[in-house]
């Protein structure tokens, strides 16, 4: 049986967590009120959602766990959390737990995870802010839908046919570990928000250019660190965009859309990855490439929930990682607990299809670049920590 396309948040707050009631009515009485949580999955040749809200069962959609002291305790629990079984039946497939440990010194970590035929990541992020802040907040950027001429649509055909015409080889990184079984693989490195500001304004470009700059070169440590041949000159990656507009804030479906980014692995110093990667994004930014892969997204067709479509880009084989970046608003807390850190995961428990994906999400002080892979694929957990060190 083909496991679920995982998509969610991990949110760590500061100060003591709030009780299993008050979190969970909370949680049950705002998702009421979202209409991406109260529907359920259309069946494989619906065109459209179902319009019946589903009920909500606290006890299936809001769930706690107390976590024995220690990181790798939280850990375990986490990456098992990845791949557990969402809910389902007449159970919309969301749900929101709550993990707490020992010590509330430390803070505590809330976990928020839902089908990604449901929401995308923006979409999720939203969701989260609906369900938790303690007052209003504003959420990711929402896609200013644009008009698509006739060479970005030309763009975006020829995006969606490259990975066919041109497959390229496979590279040898990720061939290279022999380790099997399921499961599923999470790491995270954090960098404060700070150096990567100063580092965009030095450049005059944005701090996510610089993430992927930085990304760019932990390849290259990475690949030397794991004993590989040369690393290639480039690392063909998939970057998400989201095309969620302000209507679309809390609707169910996926509203995202993939380009191609050739991460120049080995450009030299930051400051040389950086400018080439500017360079790229503007180049796709300048396109209008979103826009018509937007109107390629609106073409009549079933929504065929498991991502269907997602599955047949998104080939390891070709693309190895697909990398997504969010960002929560500095006045998001949640019971008084200021948001410390999070980190936006997708996991699509496919055999076939399992590609490793990194993320960027930034907090008030933070960027967290986090890795969710597949056994086989766990030596790229390590990642994060040379993303970090690149940045310093």
């Amino acid at each position: 049986m083909r496991e679920a396309p995982v998509a969610g948040f991990f949110l760590d707050f500061d100060g003591r967590p709030p009780s299993t009631t008050e979190l969970t009515r909370r949680i049950v009485d705002r998702a009421a009120a979202l209409p991406a949580l109260t529907r359920l999955l259309p069946g494989k040749r619906a065109r459209h959602w179902p319009v019946r809200a589903a009920a909500l069962d606290p006890g299936v959609h809001v769930r706690h766990r107390h976590v024995p002291e220690g990181a790798r305790a939280l850990h375990a629990v986490c990456e098992a959390l990845l791949t557990r079984e969402l809910p389902g039946g007449e159970h919309p497939p969301w749900d929101c737990w709550l993990l707490t440990r020992p010590s509330p010194r430390g803070g505590h970590r809330v976990c928020f995870r839902v089908h990604h035929a449901l929401l995308d990541g923006v979409g999720a992020a939203h969701s989260v802010l609906g369900l938790l802040a303690d007052t209003p907040a504003d959420g990711p950027p929402l896609y200013a839908a644009g008009r698509a001429g006739v060479r970005a649509g030309l763009l975006a055909a020829r995006e969606a046919a490259a990975p066919v015409l041109r497959p390229g080889p496979t590279w040898q990184a990720m061939r290279h570990s022999a380790a099997r079984g399921p499961g599923a693989r999470w790491a995270y490195g954090d960098v404060p928000l700070a150096r990567l500001r100063a580092l965009a304004d030095t450049h005059g470009t944005s701090v996510n250019d610089v993430a992927l700059a930085a990304l760019a070169l932990a390849l290259r440590s990475w690949s030397a660190e794991q004993g590989l041949p040369a690393a290639p000159p480039a690392a063909r990656t998939l970057i998400s965009m989201s095309t969620r507009r302000p209507a679309e804030r809390h609707r169910p479906g996926n509203h995202v859309v993939f380009h191609r980014l050739h991460l120049p692995v080995t450009a030299g110093p930051l400051p040389a990855a950086v400018a080439e990667v500017r360079r790229r994004t503007d180049a796709v930014r300048h396109s209008r490439r979103r826009d018509a892969l937007r109107a390629l997204l609106e073409l009549p067709r079933p929504l065929a929930p498991g991502v269907r479509a997602l599955r047949t880009v998104v080939n390891p084989r070709i693309y190895p990682f697909a990398v997504s970046s969010v960002h929560f608003p500095e006045s998001f807390t949640c019971f008084g607990g200021r948001l410390a850190g999070a980190s936006l995961f997708l996991y699509l428990g496919d055999d076939s299809q399992r590609l490793v994906y990194l993320s960027f999400t930034r907090t008030p002080d933070t960027v967290r670049c986090a890795v969710v892979a597949d056994v086989p694929r766990a030596h790229t957990t390590a990642l994060p920590r040379h993303w970090a060190e690149v940045l310093g």
